[in-house]
């Protein structure tokens, strides 16, 4: 492929699916640095690849499973990294506007929003990953068992566990 028509390709991806990858790479990576990071690399490595990606074949599952190796790739350099020299985590909160709703409405609804991505964000990584992949990603589990290179099996008794983890300290927080 021209070089001019994939830069305009990854271009259009950029417009139509951006805003939803940086979601994704904001929930995956917890602090707006690396998010940025991740978000930035993502596009770059869909720019270097050869391969074409299919409008009808899930591109926003697909540029989400490419962050998530991106993002694999970096948490692996970082365990090595602080064997060496540990450091503090840098702690970024994530912002939400209010629509034209009921404010009383807006509060619970961002309460339990930001409740339950507490909650996603303290899931082990092995059930974190495919959580954010199936409902953030809309990836289905076949696609998730190939971007994790694991089981569908797997994945499915993963996603599982995270949903039962959830209910349940859903329904402490509620006490």
């Amino acid at each position: 492929m021209h070089s001019d028509e994939r830069t305009r390709e990854v271009e259009a991806l950029v417009h139509t699916f951006g805003k939803r990858l940086y979601a994704f790479c904001l929930r995956l990576a917890a602090c707006r640095t690396d998010a940025d990071d991740l978000y930035q690399q993502t596009f770059l490595r869909v720019l270097d690849m050869s391969r074409r990606i299919e409008p009808d074949n899930n591109p926003a599952g697909f540029l989400m499973a490419v962050a998530v190796r991106i993002w694999r790739d970096e948490q692996a350099k970082k365990a090595r990294r602080y064997k060496i020299a540990p450091m503090e985590p840098n702690q970024d909160k994530l912002e939400h506007a209010a629509d034209d709703r009921r404010t009383e409405q807006i509060v619970e609804e961002t309460m339990l929003r930001r409740q339950v991505q507490d909650l996603v964000q303290k899931l082990p990584e092995t059930l974190r990953v495919p959580v954010l992949l199936f409902y953030m990603g809309g990836l289905p589990v076949r696609e998730i068992a190939e971007a994790l290179d694991m089981p569908q099996g797997t994945v499915k008794s993963r996603l599982h566990q995270a949903r039962q983890q959830l209910k349940s300290e859903l329904g402490e927080l509620s006490l």
